[in-house]
Order: C-alpha cells, then sequence, then structure tokens
C-alpha cells in the first residue's frame, strides 16, 4: 500500500491501533487527546479525557501493566458508552499493550467495538526498536544493562517462556510483530490489519497514514501544539546508564516499591531529564553492536516475509523491518566512567519535585486531560526546596 492507497473508514466503523510499543503511538496520542473537539468535528471520537485508552483497555482485558492497574470494568463501559454516543463517527481507540492480547481476550474488542473493526499496527526497523525498547523497560525500573538485556532478549526468540526472565519472553509478546498481525488477522481478516512502517525518510508518513484511515483533512494531527513531556526522544546513553544503575541498586537494597518508583524515578527525574536538557553528543547513543544487529535485522526481514505471506495490508517499506544500521559499531562502548554533574543536577531536582508533589523539576507540568498546554508554574508550598532548585539550576546553566 501507499497512501494513495488508503481507504477511509466508513462511519460507524472503529479503527483499533494496538502498538508496537516504541513506534510513535505517544506522539500519535498526544495529538488525538489534544485535538478531541477538532476530531468530533470532522466525524472522529477519539473517546475519554486521557492521552490513551490505557486504564479502560486493561480493565477490559483484565490485566495490569507496569503503568495502569486493571481497574473496574467501569472504566471501559464509560468509553465504550461515549463511543456510542455517536454512532455516525469513526471510533478510534488506542493503546500500545494491546499486542499482548490472547485471542480471546482479543476477541473482547471485537464483540465491544463491533463488525466494522480495523486494527492498526505501527512498526519500525527492528534494530533501533530493540535499544529503544530497553530504554523503556529502565525507564519502567529495569536494572540489567544493554549488552545483557540484549543476550536474554535474543535468546529468548522461540523459547519456551517458562525458562527465560520474565521480561524477555514480555519483550517477545509485545514485538513480535508476524504473531500479533496474525492473531489479529484470524480475528478480522487481514483486510481489516493494516501495518504502518515508519520510515525516517519519510517522517509525515505516521500522522498521514491516520488521517487517511480516519478520513480527516490532511494537517490536521499536527497541527496539535506540541508538549516536551511528551516527544518521547530517546535518552542519551549516559542518560539511560544513570538510570539502569539507579535501578540496579534499587533493587539490591529493596527500596522503592512500583508506585514510588514511578513517582520519583519515572515521573521526576527520567521526565526532567527528558523535558529539561539537551543531551552532550560525547553523551553517546544507545545501539546495538555488529553482531547483535545482524541478528536483530534477520529477525526483522523475517517478520517482512511472514507479513507478506498473511496478506495483511502494509503502508510503507516492509524492507525496513530488517535494515542493518550503517552506523553500529563492532562492540558495546564501555561504561561511562563518571556523570556529567549537570546530568545529575537535573536528575535529582526531578525526583525531588516529583517527590514533594511540585511536578516535574517544580513547575508542575504534565499533559492537559482536554487539550491545551501544560499548566504554567504553580507557587510552592516549601520555599526552601524552591530556593534549593533554583540555586542548582543556576549553577548548571554556569
Amino acid at each position: 500500500m501507499t497512501l494513495a492507497d488508503v481507504e477511509s473508514l466508513p462511519p460507524g466503523a472503529t479503527l483499533l491501533h494496538i502498538g508496537l510499543p516504541k513506534t510513535g503511538t505517544t506522539a500519535v496520542q498526544a495529538a488525538a487527546a489534544r485535538l478531541r473537539g477538532d476530531l468530533l468535528a470532522q466525524g472522529v471520537c477519539y473517546p475519554g479525557g486521557a492521552l490513551n485508552h490505557g486504564r479502560a483497555s486493561n480493565a477490559l482485558m483484565g490485566r495490569s501493566t507496569a503503568v495502569f492497574e486493571a481497574g473496574d470494568i467501569s472504566r471501559w463501559r464509560r468509553i465504550a458508552r461515549e463511543r456510542r454516543r455517536h454512532p455516525d463517527a469513526v471510533g478510534w481507540i488506542s493503546y500500545e499493550q494491546i499486542v499482548q492480547a490472547e485471542p480471546d481476550v482479543a476477541r473482547r474488542f471485537l464483540d465491544e467495538l463491533g463488525p466494522e473493526l480495523h486494527v492498526v499496527v505501527t512498526a519500525r526497523a527492528y534494530v533501533p526498536m530493540f535499544a529503544s525498547a530497553w530504554q523503556q523497560w529502565v525507564k519502567d525500573a529495569g536494572e540489567v544493562p544493554f549488552g545483557a538485556w540484549l543476550a536474554e532478549v535474543l535468546a529468548a526468540r522461540g523459547a519456551d517462556p517458562a525458562e527465560v526472565p520474565g521480561w524477555a519472553a514480555g519483550f517477545w509478546r509485545r514485538h513480535d510483530l508476524p504473531s500479533i498481525a496474525e492473531r489479529w488477522a484470524r480475528l478480522v481478516g487481514p483486510e481489516r490489519v493494516h501495518v504502518v512502517v515508519l520510515d525516517k525518510r519519510r517522517p509525515a508518513l505516521l500522522f498521514d497514514a491516520f488521517e487517511g484511515f480516519l478520513g480527516l483533512a490532511p494537517g490536521t494531527l499536527a497541527s496539535a501544539p506540541s508538549d516536551a513531556l511528551l516527544s518521547n526522544r530517546s535518552l542519551s546513553r549516559a542518560e539511560a546508564e544513570l538510570v539502569q544503575g539507579v535501578n540496579a541498586r534499587a533493587v539490591e537494597a529493596e527500596a522503592l516499591s512500583r508506585p514510588l518508583y514511578y513517582r520519583v524515578m519515572r515521573n521526576g527525574a527520567v521526565s526532567t531529564m527528558l523535558r529539561d536538557r539537551e543531551p552532550a553528543r560525547a553523551e553517546g547513543t544507545v545501539r546495538a553492536p555488529l553482531d547483535a544487529a545482524r541478528a536483530i535485522a534477520a529477525a526483522g526481514a523475517d517478520a517482512a516475509r511472514r507479513l507478506a505471506d498473511l496478506g495483511v495490508d502494509i503502508l510503507g517499506d516492509a524492507a525496513l523491518l530488517g535494515e542493518v544500521p550503517a552506523a553500529a559499531d563492532a562492540t558495546l562502548p564501555e561504561p561511562h566512567a563518571s556523570v556529567d554533574p549537570g546530568l545529575a543536577a537535573y536528575a535529582v531536582l526531578g525526583a525531588m519535585s516529583s517527590a514533594l508533589g511540585e511536578g516535574v523539576n517544580f513547575s508542575g507540568g504534565r499533559l492537559a486531560a482536554t487539550g491545551g498546554s501544560a499548566p504554567s508554574a504553580v507557587p510552592g508550598r516549601r520555599a526552601a526546596a524552591r530556593e534549593l532548585a533554583r540555586r542548582v539550576r543556576a549553577g548548571v546553566r554556569r
């Protein structure tokens, strides 16, 4: 398929975007969340008030993830009721962890959303996807260094899940693209499963594809106000090593519960680094070494062949799934021997601000639930902490 071949879904149909993780899902969801009113005016219902439909989907699936607990089924029913209030609109549901739904659970979405269900799977070249997946795992409290993680994940491909680490088996549940596409093709038919392959040479392809499926005016999704917290840039190698090192020590000390980790690290230290600093080139990039990159690319090439055999719609160049980056290094570099004081300062400030309930780096920043820009800074109730933050920021700027 090309963009010219994309047919818009008919009124009353629903587009279910199920992932894969780390394939532009946050960018798509952030645009949709900020443009709910505009979308509805164009005949597209993106129900709810949150960034994505994670809480509702987990309730329907009856499972918890690192971010959302399963919760009560009423979470899903609220979303479903809103969708039904607009029967002539095209529905749009998006949550990247739906990729983990087994066949009986996937059928729940078909039963709930109706026979005119289309499924979109976003994908990207396998080699950089692995590096991004490790970074995401580290943000979720993962403690294993990249090289060891890579070895375990590659060894887990095709292995008995009971014989490999749970996180390695979990990677393939979320990223085995042809198996995921086949599961949904058996449910809704291959002609209603659409795989969008991201392409760095065509950065507009992702938004263009969704606009085509949904019948939106060109440029609609790109018009959404940007949000630095949701740009979801990659961590530099130095940033990732810092977070992974903290995680490893926290595991050793049994120091952080999952909710506390998310508050202090994921939504504090990591969010501040991602929003407020620009990594230096010397901090490096997380990249698979050449031998691992070749093995990963072989898995990507196999995925492209299996997708073609399935007969699902493929938008973009499936050959990119098996591409070996020209910049692959022969070996993994040695970990950084020291941490830049500026990087450490941002991480500590972020952890402090979130622990004290003052938002990201004492700004209160977060995605507004129903659109608009992030809230402006709010006056702090802890003057001493604010003064400390001001002084450290001043030192970092100097």
